[in-house]
């Protein structure tokens, strides 16, 4: 009988949330890679059917236009009607407010926090039976800011946090059920998010990351690969910083 391949996810299923560009992007692309299906959700049809196009396994993903603040119901039962069943819920989506504490609005608060946090509680509880049947995995994207305060906005901090406490909590009441619940913590990562930002951006962030690179969005998906694969069936309530050593300083 031959062995199975290392990190193999054949046979599972996968949704993954903001995944039309970035790291959410990557995510998908290297689960398809490792033989799952996956279902990949995002506001942008346009930035969606390039992903699709860019993937050798169209027959194993499934795009969904949706916003998982107003039509995560709907997300997740279109994903269930094209998979099936689910093995792994990635909460990657998220937005910053890009303000100073100052001039942060209360309506700026809520719009991050819905996309953040609130969401991330709804598809939770919508994916949990499957979770629960297929004694799955719940995976969160976090941030460096959760805990380096000085980065980002107010908001965005806060609501990173409240995803790390989230996890924590769910690995600890699922954990009878045989679900596992885990965090990435990426810090500074190529993604569009900086294509405007000026050169002395970039050069004013590499001496704060003591492997003197910015990640790349393939660095974030290499862990949630490791993260929602068998070889982590013991890891729960887990929060790996793949960051190039930037929360060590």
């Amino acid at each position: 009988m031959p062995r199975r391949p290392l990190f193999s996810l054949q046979g599972k299923s996968a949704l993954v949330t903001g995944g039309s560009t970035g790291i959410g992007a990557a995510i998908t692309r290297k689960f398809l890679e490792m033989g799952a299906q996956v279902t990949v959700c995002g506001r942008r049809k346009g930035k969606l059917d390039a992903l699709v196009k860019s993937v050798p396994r169209q027959g194993r993903l499934y795009p969904v236009v949706g916003d998982i603040v107003t039509q995560a119901d709907y997300i997740v039962k279109t994903a269930l009607k094209h998979m099936e069943s689910l093995d792994i819920l990635v909460n990657n989506a998220s937005i910053s407010a890009g303000k100073s504490f100052q001039d942060l609005e209360a309506e700026d608060w809520q719009d991050v926090m819905g996309t953040n946090l609130d969401a991330a509680f709804h598809l939770c509880r919508l994916c949990l039976p499957e979770l629960i049947q297929s004694m799955g995995c719940i995976l969160h994207i976090s941030s460096v800011s959760a805990v380096a305060g000085e980065y980002d906005d107010a908001a965005y901090t806060a609501s990173k946090a409240g995803l790390e406490g989230l996890s924590r909590h769910l690995a600890i009441e699922l954990a009878t059920e045989g679900v596992r619940s885990n965090v990435i913590r990426p810090g500074l990562v190529l993604t569009e998010a900086f294509d405007e930002q000026p050169p002395e951006f970039f050069e004013s962030q590499l001496p704060l990351i003591p492997l003197g690179r910015m990640g790349q969005p393939v660095d974030i998906a290499h862990a949630a690969l490791y993260l929602c694969s068998n070889e982590a069936s013991w890891v729960t309530g887990a929060v790996l910083d793949v960051d190039g050593g930037e929360s060590r300083i």
